[in-house]
């Protein structure tokens, strides 16, 4: 079953996820603490049959409400369980440990380092979820008959289609990693322009599958049949593609991304002159990245929902926004807001990685830590602490606080289509957009779109639990405009043809 984590579908381009938030507002954890969700399975003891069937609760992220369902099966003496996250469309998650001793249940799920604890009273099990040092207060009722709840999703591409599918595969020499992915061609005598797609942080795969919207998919459906060839690509590591996603930076990503544009350049029915890069958030900024390095191959980009102002700065903002989303005081974003200052600072100001994990260790201390006399309940509650913020230190997150993506953006001369959406909360539209039409670039076509989010959804608010709550995946005007802009996209007369 292919993993899913929730923290990596929002972080910066899904950064709000690395964050903190003080031990009294452990309601608003953002996504990165809920890191939903993976498999193995197994089996337990009980002794009857109270339990027996599906249970379904709502964990209350505070930015976010997430439904998950509970199956337990009694097998003789023991128990067998799976977790369901619908609203992810993540079914089927074995549950590595089940005890019930009537009132008393334990679970526990190895897999995402989670487990929960309740008491079965009557009908409802009111119990506590607990992972990576939060506790969430968690209540489950029975399911009455199936679960035939189903998100409708009507821009996912159905075929018949009225242009050639080819799954291809093509090699990052530098790396030598083997990435595969999917080419949409219009049919035709040619020739198409072509772009290739970079998703937002986060190893997805080629759909940039996201409670159960396929953005990627949607968006080469779209261009495809406006006559642009379209190749998009699972991550290193995912689907497909081999690699190892856990250890790659920002600019690892980007020679992926070059040796995606490279294999389109050898498609015969694609415009060699007319070759182009679409990024989404981390995306955009890595369409920044490759424009900034003026290749010949290289004749425009697309940066949907790009990050420009320092990364540092976009993600304590992100801070201040979702909080803000989620109905909480001013005074609370603000609070946070800070606290994420302090700790982004402290990261981008180390000079390698055991730098800033020695940087660290005191800062959380000071921050999060109690004065607990009892020094093993100390102890325990340090390690909880030390590993809920060890992504701070990850290699990417390392790499990916230090960017200034202005360094890159100033030097730029390719024409470049940019989008931001009024309502997003992650890369906000008026911060980024201000500090872009200060460069005063002349071949960048900037829009801001009134009531789009960060995935470019019509949205009531932009907030991040909206996502999968609305049908729309990608709002088709500003699909179109940006369809318009690369069909009329002349070729690139500072190479001549191969």
């Amino acid at each position: 079953m292919k993993c899913l984590q929730f923290w990596n579908k929002f972080s910066l381009c899904n950064g709000e996820g690395y964050g903190a938030f003080s031990p009294g507002s452990r309601s608003l954890l953002c996504s990165f603490y809920v890191a939903l969700f993976c498999c193995v399975a197994s089996g337990l003891f009980a002794q009857n049959q109270k339990i027996s069937g599906s249970w379904r609760g709502e964990l209350d992220l505070g930015i976010q409400k997430l439904p998950l369902v509970f199956h337990f099966q009694a097998q003789g003496d023991a128990w067998e369980g799976t977790l369901d996250s619908p609203q992810q469309n993540a079914t089927g998650i074995p549950i590595s440990e089940i005890r019930f001793e009537d009132p008393m249940l334990f679970l526990r799920i190895d897999t995402i380092g989670a487990s929960y604890e309740a008491i079965l009273s009557g009908e409802i099990l009111q119990g506590t979820f607990k992972q990576a040092g939060m506790e969430l207060p968690l209540s489950f009722r029975p399911q009455k008959g199936e679960d035939t709840q189903t998100f409708k999703r009507p821009q996912t591409p159905q075929g018949p289609f009225s242009y050639d599918i080819v799954h291809t595969g093509f090699l990052n020499q530098a790396e030598n990693i083997l990435l595969r992915g999917t080419l949409t061609l219009p049919t035709g005598t040619g020739p198409f322009p072509g772009v290739i797609l970079v998703s937002g942080s986060g190893p997805q795969n080629r759909n940039g599958e996201v409670f159960s919207h396929q953005p990627l998919w949607v968006l080469a459906d779209y261009l495809t049949r406006k006559g642009i060839a379209v190749l998009r690509y699972d991550d290193r590591g995912v689907g497909e593609s081999e690699g190892v996603f856990k250890q790659a930076t920002t600019r690892d990503l980007m020679t992926d991304a070059w040796a995606a544009l490279r294999k389109l350049k050898t498609i015969p029915k694609v415009d060699t002159l007319r070759l182009g890069v679409i990024g989404h958030s981390e995306g955009g900024l890595i369409a920044w990245m490759m424009a900034a390095e003026q290749s010949k191959d290289l004749s425009f980009i697309a940066a949907l929902a790009p990050p420009v102002v320092p990364i540092d700065e976009l993600m304590a903002q992100q801070t201040y926004d979702l909080v803000m989303a989620s109905g909480a005081s001013e005074e609370l974003a603000l609070e946070q807001m800070q606290t994420n200052r302090k700790l982004y600072q402290v990261i981008k100001n180390a000079s390698d990685q055991a730098e800033a994990k020695a940087q660290l260790t005191p800062l959380l201390d000071t921050l999060f830590l109690s004065t607990n006399p009892d020094t093993s309940a100390l102890a325990a509650e340090r390690k909880r602490l030390y590993e809920q913020y060890a992504p701070l230190t990850s290699p990417w997150f390392f790499h990916f606080i230090k960017i200034e993506p202005e360094a890159f953006i100033r030097t730029i001369q390719i024409p470049a289509w940019v989008a931001f959406g009024k309502k997003d909360r992650q890369v906000s539209a008026a911060i980024n957009r201000q500090a872009l039409e200060a460069m005063d670039k002349a071949s960048f076509d900037i829009h801001s779109f009134e009531n789009l989010n960060h995935l470019f959804q019509s949205a009531p608010t932009g907030a991040v639990s909206e996502y999968g709550e609305i049908e729309e995946t990608m709002n088709e005007p500003m699909l179109d405009k940006l369809a318009t802009w690369i069909r009329q996209q002349p070729t690139n007369k500072t190479r001549s043809s191969p």
